[in-house]
C-alpha cells in the first residue's frame, strides 16, 4: 500500500473543495483519503460486494459526507455487464473488474482472458455524468474504471463543455490513446500534467485542470 500510486496520492493530497467524485471507487482507496478534504464525497461503484463494503467502512468510520452510489458511469442510461476479474476483498485496492471486455490493472484474477470460456459478471445500472450532475458542479473528479474512461467522459459532455469539472485525474488504460485524451481534454480547455506516463504501461494517470477564462 504505501508503493500505490505515489505520484497520484502526492497530486491529490492537498486537493480540496466542496465536492469530489470518486467514478470507479472500488474498496474506497481515495474515497476515504479525501473524505476530510471535501465537504461532499459521491463514490460510484456498481460492484455489488465494492459497494457493500465501501457502505460498510463509511459506517464504521462515521462519515457523513461520503455517499456511495452503486452505479457504472458510462456513456448512456441502461444496463450492462461489469465482467468480473478480480475477487474484491476487504482490504483491496486495485481491481480489474470492468464493462469492457479486455481487463486491464490490478488485483487477483478470476479469470484468464485467454481461456474460452467467458468470464463471469453482474448486470449494472449505468448512467451519464450530466445525468446525475445535472446543472451542479464538481471541484475534483477521479476516474479510474479499467479502460471505460472515455465512455465516463463522452458521457460528461455537457458538464465538460460547461467547465463544470474542476479537476479531473483519469487513469488511462492504453497508453497508445495518451495523444487522443489530452487532445480531447484540451478542446475542453484543460491543462494535462502527466503524473507517472510510460510506454507500455498499463495504466497511466493525468491530472487535468481547467484553464481559468480570459474574459
Amino acid at each position: 500500500m504505501k508503493n500505490y500510486e505515489i505520484a497520484v496520492r502526492r497530486a491529490l493530497v492537498h486537493l480540496s473543495g466542496k465536492s469530489f467524485w470518486d467514478v470507479g471507487a472500488n474498496t474506497g482507496y481515495y474515497t476515504f483519503m479525501l473524505a476530510k478534504n471535501f465537504d461532499r464525497v459521491t463514490a460510484f461503484e456498481p460492484n455489488p460486494a465494492a459497494a457493500d463494503i465501501l457502505r460498510r467502512k463509511s459506517t464504521v468510520r462515521r462519515l457523513t459526507n461520503i455517499r456511495v452510489v452503486p452505479v457504472a458511469l458510462s456513456d448512456s442510461q441502461g444496463t450492462s455487464k461489469l465482467f468480473l476479474y478480480s475477487k474484491i476483498r476487504e482490504r483491496s485496492i486495485g481491481s480489474r473488474n470492468s464493462l469492457m471486455t479486455a481487463p486491464v490493472g490490478a488485483g487477483t484474477v478470476l479469470h484468464e482472458p485467454n481461456r474460452s470460456t467467458s468470464p463471469p459478471f453482474v448486470e449494472v445500472e449505468t448512467n451519464t455524468v450530466d445525468n446525475i450532475l445535472g446543472t451542479e458542479a464538481v471541484d475534483l473528479m477521479k476516474i479510474d474504471v479499467e479502460g471505460a474512461e472515455f465512455l465516463v467522459l463522452r458521457g460528461a459532455r455537457d458538464a465538460l463543455t460547461d467547465g463544470r469539472i474542476k479537476s479531473l485525474v483519469i487513469e488511462l488504460h492504453d497508453w497508445k490513446r495518451k495523444g487522443e485524451l489530452d487532445a480531447l481534454l484540451t478542446e475542453y480547455r484543460y491543462r494535462t500534467t502527466w503524473l507517472d506516463f510510460a510506454p507500455e504501461s498499463p495504466t497511466n494517470h493525468v491530472l487535468a485542470i481547467l484553464e481559468k477564462s480570459s474574459s
